[in-house]
C-alpha cells in the first residue's frame, strides 16, 4: 500500500466518479482504477460500489477514507516542515553563552532571531567556555558563544572572532588606583584573585605570563569558581583581580574596571559551530550574527 493507492480513493470519493477524479489528479483514468483495485485486493473487500451514475463509497470504505485523509494529511505536513526545514525556517537551535562573555548584544541577536523565525524552537543554554566544546560535538548544543578555539577542538570544530575582550584591573572603589589607566607594574605589590585554572586555563595562563611580563608573579591569594565570585571577593577586600572587561555586565557595587597599560591584553569572544551540524538553521543564525557584527563590538 502507497501513498497514491489513498490519495486516488479519497480523489474518488471526494468527485464522485472516475473520470472527474483523473481530471483533477491529471491521471489516466484506467491507472486510478487499476490502483484503487489493487488496494481491495490487499485490503480483502471492496472500498467502492460502482455505477452507471458514478461511485459510492461502501460503508468498510468511509471508515477507510476517514482514516486515509487523515494519514494524507500528516504526510504533507511532514514534507512541508522538511522543506521549511531545509530552508531554515522550522526546526530547533540550542545556543550556548555565557553571561559574562555575550554582553549587552546577546538578547538582542536572540530578539532579532525570533522575529525571523518563531517556528524555530529556541533553547538557550548558560555555559562555560569549557562545557560548549564538547557539547558542540555531541550536539548538545549548535552554536556557541565561547572563547577562541583551542586544540584539539580547533581541528574539528569552527570558530569566527566577533571582536577581542580587553583585560583590565579589577580594583575597590577606593583604591588608590582606581581612578585612572593603570601601569599593570603597580600591582606588582598586591594580592590577587584569580577565577580558577580548571575552569579557564587559557586566561588564567595568559594573566600570568601579562604579569611576567610586567616584571611580577601574582600573589594569589584567593580563586573562586566564576567570575561573579571574583567580584565578590574583590568587593569584600580580598585583593585585586585581572578581569576580561566583559565581566562589568555582571557589575557588582564598590568596584571599579581600570584600563591597563600597555593596551595590548585581550580576550577573544567567538561564535563556533560543529561543521557535521551545520544545516539550514545554524547557517541562517549565523548570517544574522555575521550581519550584526558591527553592532556587536560597539555594544561590547
Amino acid at each position: 500500500m502507497e501513498l497514491r493507492h489513498l490519495r486516488y480513493l479519497c480523489a474518488v470519493a471526494e468527485y464522485g466518479t472516475f473520470r472527474e477524479a483523473s481530471r483533477h489528479l491529471h491521471v489516466a483514468q484506467s491507472a486510478i482504477s487499476e490502483q484503487i483495485a489493487d488496494l481491495e485486493d490487499e485490503i480483502g473487500g471492496p472500498l467502492l460500489e460502482r455505477g452507471q451514475r458514478g461511485t459510492r463509497l461502501t460503508p468498510q470504505g468511509r471508515i477507510f477514507v476517514d482514516e486515509a485523509r487523515k494519514t494524507l494529511a500528516q504526510a504533507d505536513r511532514a514534507v512541508d516542515l522538511a522543506r521549511r526545514s531545509m530552508l531554515g525556517q522550522e526546526g530547533s537551535l540550542a545556543i550556548g553563552f555565557f553571561l559574562w562573555g555575550a554582553g549587552n548584544f546577546f538578547a538582542s541577536i536572540i530578539r532579532d532571531y525570533r522575529k525571523l523565525h518563531p517556528q524555530v524552537k529556541l533553547t538557550l543554554r548558560e555555559m562555560h567556555h569549557q562545557a560548549q566544546l564538547p557539547a558542540l560535538l555531541d550536539g548538545m548544543i549548535d552554536v556557541g558563544f565561547t572563547r577562541p578555539l583551542e586544540p584539539p577542538y580547533d581541528t574539528v570544530l569552527r570558530a569566527e572572532l566577533l571582536y577581542n575582550d580587553p583585560i583590565v584591573a579589577l580594583l575597590p572603589h577606593d583604591h588608590p588606583l582606581a581612578q585612572a589607566p593603570v601601569d599593570l607594574a603597580a600591582l606588582a605589590g598586591e594580592r590577587f584573585v584569580m577565577c580558577e585554572r580548571a575552569v579557564t586555563p587559557v586566561l588564567f595562563d595568559a594573566m600570568l605570563a601579562l604579569c611576567s611580563s610586567a616584571g611580577f608573579s601574582p600573589h594569589i591569594v584567593n580563586t573562586s569558581p566564576s567570575w561573579p565570585g571574583v567580584l565578590t571577593l574583590v568587593a569584600s577586600g580580598e585583593g585585586v583581580a585581572l578581569v576580561p572587561a566583559g565581566v562589568h555586565h555582571l557589575r557588582t557595587p564598590g568596584l571599579a574596571f581600570v584600563e591597563i597599560l600597555p593596551r595590548t591584553a585581550h580576550v577573544g569572544l567567538s561564535i563556533a559551530w560543529n561543521p557535521r551540524n551545520d544545516g539550514a538553521v545554524v547557517q541562517d543564525f549565523l548570517r544574522l550574527v555575521r550581519a550584526n557584527k558591527e553592532r556587536i563590538r560597539q555594544s561590547a
